[in-house]
């Protein structure tokens, strides 16, 4: 993920469990899914929350780089179709990206608590891998092993019907 929210890349759980990021445009920007998805606001069931952080964390990189022209149009096509995201950006509030908790409403596999750790390298600071996980043996463990069989199962179909 870039400071922008941009998902740069993303494996095949990431978009079982959020999104097939990869029908999206090419500007694949996390808080504008937020806003514009409504599966996004079914599946966190603290939507309010996890939009708030993201728009602090994106925050933070308009503090140590203002004037990101890519930053200041993505807040401004936010701030003219979204009034929620303009009254909470008026808010100011600044966060890092590190450490959280999630519960999620996931369409397949029901209800999810994971624990999320952003993990940065010195490399390119500005990018981070998002690294969800989940306590052993637990029903959300266990609803990830079910969404992994799940999506092998639909690759193996795609790959069955391609092939014939």
């Amino acid at each position: 993920m870039g400071p922008r929210t941009e998902v740069v890349a993303w494996n095949t759980m990431g978009a079982a469990l959020i999104t097939d990021f990869s029908k999206l445009p090419d500007e694949r920007y996390y808080i504008r899914l937020l806003f514009t998805d409504p599966a996004m606001r079914d599946l966190y069931a603290d939507w309010e929350g996890v939009t708030r952080l993201a728009i602090a964390q994106m925050r933070r990189h308009n503090a140590a780089n203002p004037g990101d022209p890519r930053l200041t149009a993505l807040v401004d096509e936010l701030s003219a179709h979204h009034p929620q995201f303009r009254q909470w950006w008026a808010d100011h509030e600044v966060a890092t990206r590190g450490t959280g908790t999630k519960h999620l409403h996931h369409p397949v596999v029901g209800d999810l608590t994971l624990d999320w750790n952003a993990v940065t390298w010195a490399a390119q600071p500005d990018l981070q891998i998002i690294v969800w996980t989940a306590e052993a043996r637990s029903p959300s463990s266990d609803g990830l092993q079910l969404l992994a069989a799940f999506t092998a199962d639909n690759a193996a179909r795609t790959t069955g019907a391609n092939a014939g």
